[in-house]
């Protein structure tokens, strides 16, 4: 009899994901570890064929065979003992037969594929900026240029500074990109099928015509070019009627978006913890903590918040509930808090609490002055310019 070789077979399924934009899809809970199955298969090789075993030398009558996700095909010896009953024998055959025709991954737990399949909606859709403050309605309203007359306005304006990033909203295909100054400025248009999205008043254009993007595909940075007051990002959206395209209010479409994402994100946070948290970080209640601890320029710090931890994606607010990147330079580690609440609390007991109105024009001047950063000049930019959003 020829020598075996003896390996192990590890089973990891992981989902595919496009990770075009951190800052989109930043609030997504890392998925859990699959549990390995014990005990761990063993698996005998030769030049014939593969056998499974669970450590005993293969029989010569193998079992059932069934499609790995890589559809190559092994022999499967099952890991019942001797003593079970055919009938046992029989329901473990059934189940790897189920598995195999719906293409279920083997040893991966069914909390895993819920978050999986939790992961694979919400990367399917993005908002078109970080935050969405609507500044303008769709429909008629004074001209913002000439205040004297009175114009129909064929979409919505959303606040944002110069420089923003902007998203794909949906999977399309860039069906036009113009470079203006005037009307809607550099602006481009994604076709959705039956619905086409036109992006205005941009600046640096990140996309070519024809290019297919999936949801959260940073298109271009906002501006203020063509016809426009002030850097915003305008919206329009029209819909395919009877072979023509009509225009529609966006501010229905992006609310429900806006919904969806929020539904998702407590779905998974629901899943990860096994419970609902008693109280869900996001900006919401973020300002609402703040104020009940009596935080000092909320926007500014929110803005604190939402760069120092990735808008909630850094693994030191994941793992410490530190939001604002509070370190602990006698221990040489950043400071652990029981929730993300107390980081709030320690935020102002550790640092507010040196602040000076007198000795500091303003909480820019007071973050340069006790060296909260490295490089205060570009933090202090970067952080304004988020407070701008909120």
């Amino acid at each position: 009899m020829k020598s075996r070789k003896k390996y192990f077979l590890y089973f990891l399924f992981l989902p595919t994901m496009p990770m075009n934009c951190q800052a989109q899809f930043n609030t997504v809970q890392k998925l859990p570890q699959v549990v390995k199955s014990k005990p761990v298969l063993e698996v005998q090789t030769d030049s014939a064929d593969l056998a499974v075993s669970s450590g005993k030398e293969p029989k010569t009558n193998h079992g059932e065979y069934f499609d790995l996700p890589n559809h190559r095909e092994i022999a499967i010896e099952y890991p019942c003992q001797r003593e079970q009953s055919l009938s046992s024998l029989k329901d473990c055959r059934v189940q790897l037969d189920i598995a195999n025709q719906y293409d279920i991954p083997l040893f991966v737990s069914v909390k895993d594929s819920m978050m999986m399949e939790l992961l694979n909606r919400r990367t399917s859709v993005a908002l078109p900026l970080d935050f969405i403050h609507i500044t303008s309605d769709y429909g008629y309203r004074k001209d913002p240029v000439v205040a004297s007359k009175t114009a129909f306005h064929n979409g919505i304006d959303l606040r944002c500074a110069k420089g923003s990033l902007v998203y794909a909203m949906m999977p399309g295909v860039i069906e036009k990109v113009v470079y203006s100054e005037s009307g809607y400025g550099h602006h481009v248009i994604i076709n959705h099928v039956e619905l086409r999205i036109l992006y205005g008043h941009l600046g640096l254009i990140a996309v070519k015509e024809g290019d297919m993007v999936s949801a959260g595909t940073i298109v271009a940075l906002s501006s203020d070019t063509g016809r426009s007051t002030g850097p915003h990002l305008h919206i329009r959206a029209e819909r395919l009627v009877d072979g023509e395209w009509k225009s529609v209010n966006p501010e229905p479409f992006i609310q429900h978006l806006n919904d969806y994402i929020a539904g998702l994100q407590e779905e998974m946070a629901n899943l990860r913890f096994a419970s609902r948290p008693d109280r869900p970080l996001n900006l919401t209640n973020l300002f609402k903590v703040m104020e009940q601890c009596g935080v000092l320029y909320p926007k500014i710090v929110a803005a604190q918040y939402c760069l120092e931890t990735g808008y909630g994606s850094s693994s030191v607010c994941r793992n410490y509930n530190n939001l604002f990147g509070l370190y602990d330079s006698a221990h040489k580690d950043y400071f652990r808090f029981r929730s993300w609440e107390e980081s709030v609390a320690g935020y102002v007991r550790m640092i507010q609490r040196r602040y000076n109105p007198q000795k500091d024009k303003d909480y820019y001047a007071f973050l340069k002055r006790i060296g909260y950063a490295e490089n205060m000049d570009s933090y202090n930019a970067k952080v304004r310019a988020i407070a701008n959003t909120l």
